[in-house]
């Protein structure tokens, strides 16, 4: 420990110095295709690298630190830390150890808002900052510096109410009447909620003309509407015509009554409107049509109407018009389904005239050149492999394994290259009274929502083995490869039914199948003591 603490305390310049910066210099400057196997297993290499990476290369500030998101571990190349310990946090805490508190950072670990004493000790934390009592909360802790604190999420757990936000930190401790007071009926008083209301629109700056465009509902809440808005159907539209009747029209808001969007005319009318106003024709709607240009225009209830999707409005509109692959983005989830994966590829074949002759073509190079935004999907939830894409989507026509450049092993069962055709026959011969799948399970990565294909699942004596060959790792053509190989690495490493062996392209093409009996034997597999080892 004694030794982390020295590195996590020198200053940045001595890091420059260090062996494993240079390393990770021309890992950055692209000299380097990847670090020396086990580099970020030595929590030195963590804290060095980490520390050079934040405070020298990006000059980050100390409160910049535990701000920094996954684009920045991408950028800077810290996959490998980041996989090690599963979140950002974790990895920041551990190299710069007690000196940042949970909410230093941009998200707060799962379920922390479960936790009375994380929301108690983040409170006092900036109650003694500030130099406020506990005794004196009511007088001078309001609605808007708790949510300047952060506390958002566990207020809207409590109706956005201090006073039930508090009573659920201290029991008994405070009464209703040391907070501020609402008069017995303000609800419904029209000269009492117009005078609150006009005092609303001081403190929020807000014009008197501004309010069908600026008042929502949130913000009444805020303000301590939210018994009053109860009396007309939580409508902030049919409140503030209350308050001030014949002042606004229906058009003035950009959120309509209840029960509006329900209607397809105004739907339909809507959208048209919008279209002709801009003058987008007709076959860039679907790219026009954006849920961020659908809120700048003040659509946000119609929005919410059809489950904050474009694509939803579109087909309602237009009624099999569009195809979703024609938006800028598809809703969320979309790809998990099956079916919506062979509809996309179904109906992009359809509209470019593509026959099963031609099937086989469509592989990475080819949707990279028309259509890249498949390529993501695919690495998702084939595991890069496009002919199982196709091979899905296409149950009607029968396919051989030559047409996509397959190969077959002596079992029967298909390989990608020359060398896991080479390995799997190898795996066959060698494996003594065991069960070799190639290819027969998919797993879940949630954490980065991927399905992973093992090359290889061997069975034997109630045992089970991945064995993966990353063929293409530390390639420069595939910059992508070697970051998911990290994370594949990673995720089988966490299963707790299986043992994973991994096959390095160096393993095999310099070592053969000695190294890979060598891989085999030493994971507890029995091998036939006649297999060659020749290739």
């Amino acid at each position: 420990m004694d030794n982390l603490n020295y590195y996590r305390s020198i200053c940045p310049s001595e890091l420059t110095q260090l062996p494993v910066v240079k390393l990770y210099k021309e890992l950055i400057s692209g000299k380097r295709k990847a670090l020396p196997s086990g580099t970020w297993e030595k929590d030195e290499n963590v804290i060095i690298i980490v520390r050079y990476a934040l405070e020298v290369h990006l000059g980050l500030k100390k409160e910049q630190i535990p701000k920094i998101n996954r684009g920045v571990i991408k950028e800077q190349k810290l996959w490998g830390a980041l996989n090690r310990f599963k979140s950002i946090r974790k990895l920041i805490q551990f190299v710069y150890p007690d000196r940042y508190n949970e909410f230093d950072f941009n998200r707060v670990p799962i379920n922390y808002w479960n936790n009375i004493q994380n929301i108690r000790n983040r409170l006092e934390w900036h109650l003694r900052r500030e130099g406020i009592r506990i005794v004196e909360i009511p007088r001078k802790v309001n609605y808007d510096l708790l949510v300047e604190w952060g506390f958002s999420n566990p207020l809207k757990r409590h109706g956005h109410s201090p006073y039930r936000f508090m009573n659920a930190l201290y029991p008994g401790r405070f009464k209703e009447t040391d907070f501020k007071k609402i008069p017995q009926g303000y609800a419904t008083n029209r000269e009492f909620l117009k005078e609150q209301f006009m005092d609303m629109l001081r403190m929020e700056k807000i014009q008197f003309e501004d309010v069908p465009k600026k008042v929502t509902q949130q913000m009444l809440i805020k303000h301590r509407f939210s018994a009053a808005l109860k009396h007309h159907r939580n409508s902030p539209l049919e409140f503030i015509q209350y308050l001030f009747p014949n002042q606004f029209s229906l058009d003035d808001f950009h959120t309509k009554p209840n029960g509006y969007w329900k209607d397809i005319k105004n739907v339909r009318q809507a959208i048209i409107d919008l279209i002709e106003r801009e003058g987008v024709a007709e076959q860039d709607v679907p790219r026009f049509m954006t849920k961020q240009r659908l809120m700048e225009e003040g659509l946000t209830g119609l929005l919410h109407e059809y489950h904050g999707s474009p694509i939803e409005i579109i087909e309602a509109v237009f009624p099999g018009k569009y195809d979703v692959t024609e938006f800028q983005r598809v809703p969320n989830q979309h790809w998990h389904s099956p079916q919506n994966r062979v509809q996309a590829l179904r109906t992009f074949c359809a509209k470019r005239g593509i026959d099963r002759k031609e099937l086989p073509r469509l592989n990475r190079a080819y949707f990279r050149k028309h259509f890249p935004r498949f390529i993501s999907m695919v690495d998702r939830h084939y595991d890069s492999k496009f002919y199982r894409w196709i091979m899905e989507s296409f149950p009607e026509y029968t396919f051989q394994p030559e047409e996509f450049n397959l190969l077959v092993g002596i079992d029967g069962q298909l390989c990608d290259s020359k060398e896991e055709l080479e390995i799997h026959n190898f795996l066959i011969r060698a494996v003594a009274d065991g069960k070799v799948e190639r290819e027969g399970c998919r797993f879940v990565n949630q954490e980065y929502d991927e399905v992973y294909i093992p090359d290889w699942v061997i069975e034997q004596n109630g045992r089970k083995w991945i064995v993966e060959y990353f063929g293409l790792y530390g390639s420069t053509h595939y910059k992508w490869y070697t970051e998911k190989v990290d994370r594949k690495m990673q995720f089988y490493h966490s299963l707790a039914d299986y043992t994973l062996i991994v096959i390095m392209p160096d393993d095999f093409r310099e070592k053969g199948f000695q190294r890979i009996v060598s891989l085999l034997i030493s994971n507890g597999i029995q091998i036939n003591v006649h297999c060659s080892l020749e290739r």
